[in-house]
């Protein structure tokens, strides 16, 4: 009766009457919702804190190795420009040398042509008296010949053989009175040894080196 009497004024004032809850009702949204950020365990941390290091370490065994391969190749570089300039240094020496030797020759040959002039100068005025003018050219041209013996023996050294065997002759050709040839075998002598003047003229120490 009670019961009835509170619905009744419930309704008269205009208000619905809230259901009770029942034992069976579902649980609220809060108390449904799964529960987020759930703690790792410490093997989880371990395990991962394990392979940030591993990767780390393999980074800096590639930067190290990097580092090494490019320092090598540095080095490799370096030395390689090293031996081009000794190579280039001791070329340039040996020139200069060769070079040295060469115009010690070119002052042999000329001196060696200058007794030459002046031995068929005596033979063409009647003097016989030529052995000093004949003994020093005959040292002016060994001398030229040692010293090609550095620079190399070419045709030059050949045409100043030849010179020498002509010269060899003369003093024995006045002997037996004939100057003809005497002066003949001093002026081819002469001729062979301009030559042979004109091509180590020609050739600097550089081009020595080279051949």
């Amino acid at each position: 009766m009670n019961g009835w009497l509170a619905l009744s004024l419930s309704l008269m004032l205009g208000q619905t009457p809230s259901p009770s809850p029942s034992a069976g009702a579902s649980p609220t949204a809060e108390s449904a919702a799964p529960q987020q950020g759930q703690a790792r365990t410490p093997e989880e941390v371990e395990a991962e804190l394990a392979l940030r290091k591993a990767e780390v370490e393999e980074l800096r065994a590639q930067t190290e190795l990097l580092q090494a391969q490019q320092e090598a190749q540095r080095q490799e570089h370096q030395a390689r420009i090293e031996s081009l300039e000794q190579q280039e240094a001791l070329k340039n020496t040996r020139a200069q040398e060769l070079e040295q030797l060469r115009q010690q020759q070119l002052a042999s040959m000329s001196r060696g042509y200058d007794w030459l002039i002046t031995a068929a100068d005596q033979l063409e005025a009647g003097e016989f008296s030529i052995g000093p003018a004949i003994t020093s050219a005959q040292q002016e041209l060994s001398n030229a010949l040692s010293t090609s013996v550095g620079i190399g023996r070419g045709e030059s050294a050949r045409l100043m053989q030849s010179a020498m065997a002509r010269i060899s002759t003369v003093e024995g050709l006045v002997a037996d009175r004939n100057f003809f040839l005497a002066r003949r075998q001093v002026q081819d002598a002469g001729f062979e040894l301009h030559l042979a003047w004109q091509l180590t003229l020609n050739r600097s120490g550089t081009t020595l080196v080279n051949q």
